[in-house]
């Protein structure tokens, strides 16, 4: 089985490479966040796959607390258990934690992974240029095949970015905490009352109100799937992002 988390596509994609070759069911941890679905059964040979971007140098806020939540079910008391993270400019403390939490709960990481793919934080990145979109993704497949050679093979392998040290993830967790705040978003005239922002947020953050998006949490993620998949791009955050453009992983079309 294979978990994994996307606003973009980027994580859905690589999920669905690996799937293709290990022939593992793969599950959306927004969806089973919702159904609130924590037990992940595995068959008795069965591996265990963990695919989540990293946001502020560590994990989206509802992967963390799944994860916590989570109980791994198997007659194999130590199945094989691999994680991959997706960064843009750093991989953080992403696997760190993930760790961590299977630590805790008697559970051994075999192994890590780590791949650059576009990064999404339009508030410093501009993916207007298709250039810049390359830059990213220049050796995203050759290391994917990697990757995918690595779990095939149940390989024990680090296959990693060097990063900084634990005190720097946990300081960019301050900051994310900050930038959660969901009065950075605005709407302009052009939304179009389509309501896929409210249908789209993973943390239920947007309601329709007269035809308008409402963000009715005081925190979200900033997963930017709303502002990323928003058809007439009305939304944007801090200002900041209307001239960086939208982007969405091209060879994902449906998303959970």
């Amino acid at each position: 089985m294979i978990i994994y988390f996307s606003a973009t596509g980027n994580c859905k994609y690589v999920s669905t490479r690996i799937s293709e070759k290990t022939n593992d069911e793969i599950k959306s941890i927004i969806k089973l966040n919702k159904n609130k679905d924590y037990t992940i059964e595995l068959d008795d040979n069965e591996d265990l796959g963990i695919v989540i971007p990293t946001y502020f140098w560590g994990l989206p806020v509802l992967v963390k607390e799944y994860l916590t939540g989570m109980e791994i079910k198997s007659k194999n008391t130590h199945p094989y258990i691999y994680a991959v993270s997706t960064y843009g400019t750093t991989p953080g403390g992403s696997l760190q934690i993930i760790d961590e939490i299977l630590t805790k709960k008697g559970h051994k990481l075999n192994s890590r992974y780590t791949l650059r793919m576009v990064d999404t934080w339009t508030v410093e990145f501009d993916l207007t240029k298709e250039e810049n979109i390359r830059e990213f993704t220049e050796h995203t497949e050759e290391k994917l095949e990697k990757i995918i050679k690595s779990i095939t093979e149940h390989r024990n392998e680090d296959l990693t970015e060097k990063t900084k040290g634990k005190l720097f993830y946990k300081l960019a967790q301050f900051a994310y905490d900050m930038e959660r705040k969901t009065s950075n978003f605005t709407v302009d005239d052009s939304c179009t009352a389509c309501g896929s922002c409210e249908k789209d947020c993973p943390v239920e953050a947007i309601k329709m109100d007269k035809n308008k998006p409402v963000w009715v949490k005081d925190k979200c993620l900033v997963c930017f799937r709303c502002l990323h998949r928003c058809p007439s791009f009305s939304i944007e955050y801090k200002n900041k992002t209307r001239k960086n453009g939208q982007y969405t992983n091209p060879n994902v079309k449906i998303f959970d």
